[in-house]
């Protein structure tokens, strides 16, 4: 009787403590746990990239937690002739991983970041191209792999709406069978991305 009597009285105790720790949370601390635990999905689209170029680079990421998250760029160029640059990319597939700092907030994934990158593409050389005459023109495209670093800063609105920030910069792993007297060795990585996170 004793011994039933004790248990019972834990178990009272236990939810006393549970409770008064719930509501010891204020209004604003309760909503950023439900939307850390609800928003771990990112989809965000580069407006330099669509605005510049052409091309449209979709981005999504994973938010492992408050201070890492995993995810990958996607890079399909929009054919146009009035853009001539000296290496085209044509399309890659960038994944990534990300670390957060300094974030104050209750819920994180926002803030300052740094990240690794690998990033896999296929590119035209127009500069080469541009040297031959005309009916010796021929599309070479080329398959490259890049392994490489960036930074960022991220903003995260409480209802989900996201810029990101972030430039890098990569060096090619040498898997271009182009000639190496017009290999590029190092390549850059950035943009500013909008989106939401949901």
């Amino acid at each position: 009787m004793k011994s039933t009597f004790y248990f019972f009285a834990c178990v009272f105790l236990c939810f006393s403590a549970l409770a008064q720790n719930n509501k010891d949370q204020t209004d604003s601390e309760k909503r950023l746990d439900d939307f850390t635990d609800a928003k771990r999905h990112e989809l965000s689209l580069d407006v330099t990239a669509a605005l510049v170029l052409p091309a449209i680079q979709p981005r999504y990421e994973y938010i492992l937690g408050r201070y890492s998250g995993i995810g990958a760029d996607i890079f399909i160029a929009i054919d146009n002739d009035e853009v001539r640059t000296e290496e085209l990319e044509k399309f890659s597939i960038t994944p990534f991983y990300r670390q957060y700092f300094f974030s104050k907030e209750d819920y994180g994934a926002k803030g300052f970041y740094a990240e690794g990158f690998l990033k896999a593409y296929t590119y035209e050389n127009d500069d080469f191209i541009g040297a031959l005459p005309i009916n010796e023109i021929e599309n070479q495209s080329y398959f490259e792999t890049a392994l490489g670093i960036g930074i960022g800063w991220k903003w995260v609105s409480n209802s989900g709406f996201m810029i990101d920030l972030g430039f890098g910069i990569g060096r090619n792993l040498g898997f271009s069978d182009e000639p190496d007297e017009l290999t590029e060795t190092i390549i850059p990585r950035g943009g500013v991305h909008f989106g939401w996170r949901f």
